[in-house]
C-alpha cells in the first residue's frame, strides 16, 4: 500500500484508530516531503549526501546505544530508492571531520517484512528539514530501543528511527560513486 492508499485508508477507517488526527498529520507530512522532490532532484542531492553507518569489528551494522561506541564509516554505494545502505553493506573508511547539524525522528519503510529494517538513502534524503538540506553530507540513522519491535509503528506501517544529519567535506572516492535508483 502506497503513501496516499495509507491515507485513504485511515480516513475511511478512522473509528479503528485512537489515534487517526495524528497518523495521518504524519502520514500527510511524509507525503509532502516525499512530493518535493523529483527521482532527478532526488539523484542529484544523493551524489552528495552520503549514508554513514555504525561498523563493530566484525562488520555487522548496529543503529542502537550499544552501537554508538562504534566508528563511524563511508560504505560502497547501493541503490538509493530500491535497497537499504544498512543492508550488505562494505565499509570503505572511517568518518572523521564531520559535524553533527540536526537530528529529527524519521519514518522508514521496509520492503516486505517489517523484522527487517532497511531504511534508505532517499527517504533519509526527502525528510530532511530544508533549512539544512544545503549543507549537510552525510547521515545516519540511529535507534535508542534494539526491539524491531519497539521500532516499528504498525499504524503508519513504518519503523520510526532517529536520523542524524552531518556537515563536512566528502572524500572525492566516496563523492565520485556512481549513485542508482
Amino acid at each position: 500500500m502506497n503513501i496516499l492508499e495509507q491515507i485513504k485508508w485511515i480516513k475511511e477507517n478512522k473509528k479503528r484508530y485512537s489515534n487517526s488526527d495524528e497518523l495521518l498529520s504524519i502520514l500527510e507530512k511524509l507525503h509532502q516531503q516525499e512530493s518535493r522532490f523529483t527521482k532527478d532532484e532526488l539523484l542529484n542531492l544523493a551524489r552528495r549526501i552520503k549514508p554513514i553507518v555504525r561498523v563493530n569489528k566484525d562488520g555487522l551494522v548496529g543503529i542502537d546505544s550499544e552501537a554508538q561506541k562504534f566508528d563511524l564509516f563511508w560504505i560502497e554505494a547501493c541503490p538509493i530508492k530500491s535497497h537499504s545502505f544498512v543492508w550488505k553493506v562494505k565499509p570503505l573508511a572511517k568518518v572523521s571531520g564531520l559535524k553533527e547539524i540536526a537530528r529529527i525522528t524519521s519514518y522508514h519503510t521496509y520492503g516486505g517484512y517489517y523484522g527487517f529494517l532497511r531504511p534508505s538513502t532517499d527517504e533519509a534524503i526527502y525528510q530532511c528539514p530544508e533549512n539544512i538540506l544545503d549543507r549537510i553530507c552525510a547521515f545516519e540513522v540511529f535507534s535508542s530501543n534494539d526491539s524491531i519491535y519497539d521500532i516499528f509503528h504498525a499504524g503508519l506501517d513504518r519503523h520510526v528511527l532517529t536520523t542524524i544529519y552531518y556537515e563536512g567535506q566528502l572524500p572525492a572516492d566516496i563523492a565520485d560513486q556512481d549513485v542508482s535508483w
